[in-house]
């Protein structure tokens, strides 16, 4: 009968309805979760009941509704700056990879990290970020696991390369040569720097050049006799030296240096390696314009860079747009400590829910396609940034409303089909 079946479409309406009502409300109450991502009731009618003799009227009734599924929405949530630098978010479609726990690997867009008692990196349940780790050299690497800010101290690098860029005026008179004993009073012009030995000590040395004769510039590279075995404490003593020809255009034609005496005291290597860096000799194939010069304009020194360095402990990190984890030494050295890892899925809406802002992939998502930020569709990474839930309270409190007015629609039916069966049975009564 027509009556009693109403009233089972009707409840399927009810059921049907509420369901689409505890969505709504897991959605809002997630407002404010860090990367949540909001759900969306599907609904889907209920196979047609045809009626008439063997059921071959063509006349179809519909038997109700019912909740086929529960998609997530992934859309990009808004994202907010924050002060903590290991806070990330994806401008993307990518997810971050964590693993720990009961859970084993799942994936999740909420990146408020931070590091553990003993360095990992993790997400607030302790799960740590997957990432690729980087070579003691700072290279990183195919492999993939858990990312670590280490605890030990960068050895010292001795300097072997000093790379000097200078201006020798051209325009000075040819004078003798440095008297080694009173070298700032006897040089045309002196530039100073630092180089560091096998342990790290710091090694103050001076620059002194004179204008030998025309074309012919000599260098002598000095420090206080303290800083070299053998040598008197209190007296400039030769480091290295050397000369620097110039052609009539004032461009460096050729360099010939050595090194006098590089036996550091305080238990450096002994005849430490250096080389002096002027630029692109022509005799070398260069161009004799980058780097050092002799011009006609007033001596001057715009470039002196070293390679070495002292030891150093960590003091900061930082991540870049790409995921790449920086550490920031005391000694001044940066040193990549590895790259922030993320997935993408080929189909992002079937991914499996699992709690704790979480998900796990399923055989209708597809497996994770991991890779490196900012590479095939990843997403670009922001530091110092949450995503902030895609919940927009406005839309679920309309959707809110039409699940309410679905529910007592149904209800409606239910109660007119009752009464209706009131009326057959008062019809026996009478």
């Amino acid at each position: 009968m027509g009556v009693v079946s109403s009233m089972s479409t009707a409840i399927s309406g009810l059921e049907a309805n509420g369901e689409m009502l505890g969505v709504i409300t897991d959605n809002i109450v997630n407002a404010n979760t860090n990367g949540f991502k909001r759900s969306r009731a599907e609904f889907q009618d209920i196979l047609a009941q045809n009626t008439g003799a063997g059921g071959t009227s063509g006349k179809q009734i519909g038997r109700g509704t019912r909740v086929a599924g529960i998609t997530s929405v992934l859309t990009q949530g808004s994202i907010t700056n924050t002060d903590r630098p290991t806070d990330l978010a994806i401008n993307g479609n990518g997810f971050f990879v964590v693993k720990g726990g009961q859970k084993g690997q799942t994936y999740t867009r909420d990146g408020s990290f931070r590091f553990d008692k003993d360095g990992w990196l993790t997400n607030l349940n302790g799960n740590r970020v997957q990432a690729y780790q980087a070579s003691p050299d700072g290279t990183v690497t195919g492999e993939l696991g858990d990312i670590r800010i280490p605890y030990n101290t960068i050895a010292a690098k001795a300097t072997n390369k000093v790379q000097l860029h200078v201006n020798l005026d051209a325009r000075m008179p040819v004078t003798t040569e440095l008297d080694i004993t009173n070298p700032e009073e006897t040089s045309q012009f002196t530039t100073a720097m630092q180089i560091y030995d096998s342990v790290g000590n710091a090694r103050p040395i001076s620059l002194y050049f004179n204008k030998i004769s025309e074309g012919n510039w000599e260098f002598k590279a000095m420090t206080d006799g303290a800083n070299l075995q053998g040598e008197t404490a209190g007296s400039p003593s030769v480091v290295a030296q050397g000369n620097l020809l110039f052609n009539e255009q004032g461009q460096l034609q050729s360099v010939d240096q050595a090194v006098v005496n590089s036996n550091f005291t305080g238990g450096a290597i002994p005849d430490q390696e250096l080389n002096f860096n002027f630029g692109d000799p022509i005799d070398n194939l260069g161009t004799g314009q980058v780097g050092t010069t002799s011009y006609g304009s007033k001596s001057a020194n715009f470039r002196a860079i070293q390679d070495g360095f002292a030891a150093g402990v960590l003091a900061d990190t930082s991540i870049n747009e790409d995921g790449i984890m920086t550490g920031v030494y005391t000694n001044g050295e940066n040193r990549t400590l590895g790259q922030i890892a993320v997935a993408r899925f080929e189909s992002t809406e079937r991914l499996q829910k699992v709690g704790e802002n979480q998900f796990r992939e399923t055989v209708e998502s597809g497996q994770p396609l991991v890779g490196k930020a900012n590479t095939n569709g990843r997403g670009v990474l922001l530091p110092s940034s949450i995503e902030s839930s895609n919940v927009d309270l406005a839309a679920e409190f309309v959707d809110m409303i039409k699940a309410q007015r679905g529910f007592q629609a149904s209800a409606k039916s239910i109660s007119t089909s009752n009464e209706m069966l009131d009326e057959i049975i008062n019809l026996k009564r009478g």
